[in-house]
């Protein structure tokens, strides 16, 4: 597709389109491969970003949040890397390490619904019921369409034996399950 002499000679900031082109179309290898060849000292904090999803993808955790550091080395308010970070975090069971690192990245992006959800999903781990109930309504108010934020606040609802509320969100969740 590039020869290795055409490609060397593109700019960064073309080189940083490709890789998000092929990023977005799945061919990780090839973002990956045009990733590499960018300068460290020219890569963006995205570019870090990148890296570490793919390296998440082959299942490198080590690597991902390497690159995710040197992302927020290069961006300290860039809260993506932050909540990627509680994703792997919490995926390997550091609960309390997640939760700093989600709690960052809605401090950065307090409308981040997301970052919220996988907040009160940590509180769920931790059986502290009251805190994941409040995220998971911060995560509905600012995005009421996905029906997973109401399946774990129903959730969270039958945990505190309110039956009643946990059935009111459970009917939001079928309803958006239906649409």
């Amino acid at each position: 597709m590039f020869s290795g002499c055409a490609f060397s000679q593109q700019s960064v900031k073309e080189m940083q389109e490709q890789a998000r082109f092929f990023y977005n179309t799945n061919d990780l290898s090839q973002a990956k491969t045009i990733l590499q060849k960018i300068p460290e000292a020219e890569k963006s904090a995205e570019d870090w970003l990148l890296l570490a999803n793919i390296s998440e993808e082959e299942q490198k955790n080590l690597d991902a949040v390497f690159f995710l550091q040197k992302a927020l080395l290069k961006d300290k308010n860039y809260y993506k890397a932050y909540y990627n970070l509680g994703n792997i975090y919490f995926s390997d069971g550091k609960i309390n390490t997640a939760i700093e690192n989600y709690k960052k990245a809605i401090k950065l992006n307090k409308n981040f619904a997301y970052a919220h959800y996988n907040l009160g999903n940590c509180y769920l781990e931790k059986k502290n019921y009251t805190k994941a109930k409040y995220e998971f309504g911060a995560a509905i108010r600012l995005n009421s369409e996905e029906p997973s934020f109401y399946y774990n606040l129903a959730y969270t609802y039958k945990m505190q034996k309110k039956n009643k509320k946990a059935q009111e969100a459970l009917d939001f969740y079928n309803n958006l399950m239906k649409n």
